[in-house]
């Protein structure tokens, strides 16, 4: 597998730490960001293959991230599987409405997490 580049989004230090480990283990190259803003950021400048984006941050949620990437002609193509706690139907069906790609919850088996980011990015291939 090529060196994609894959974003990691959340306001929990630990939760960035295991996502960045578990990725590196699989060969990818991994950027990383604590709050929305500068997601938004590293989006326009890294142009990452994916961004794994968690839902729950101050100052700018998930979704305003996800729709922020989902409505710029430059970003609109980069996958975007939200990581959340939320375990309601109405918060996964809100992520799918606004364009993520996929929606895992918290806790996640690491396995499932990296299968589902290499379909993402087969199926963008």
């Amino acid at each position: 597998m090529s060196k994609y580049k894959v974003l990691v989004v959340d306001d929990e230090p630990d939760v960035v730490e295991l996502l960045e480990r578990t990725l590196k283990t699989e060969g990818f190259h991994v950027i990383s960001a604590y709050d929305g803003i500068s997601a938004l950021d590293l989006v326009s400048t890294e142009k990452p293959d994916l961004v794994l984006l968690d839902l729950m941050m101050p100052m700018m949620s998930g979704y305003e991230v996800c729709e922020q990437i989902k409505s710029n002609p430059q970003t609109q193509s980069i996958p975007v599987i939200c990581v959340t706690s939320a375990h309601t139907p109405d918060a996964r069906a809100h992520s799918l409405q606004i364009g993520a790609s996929d929606v895992i919850t918290k806790p996640f088996y690491p396995s499932e997490l990296i299968a589902r980011i290499k379909r993402q990015l087969q199926a963008r291939d």
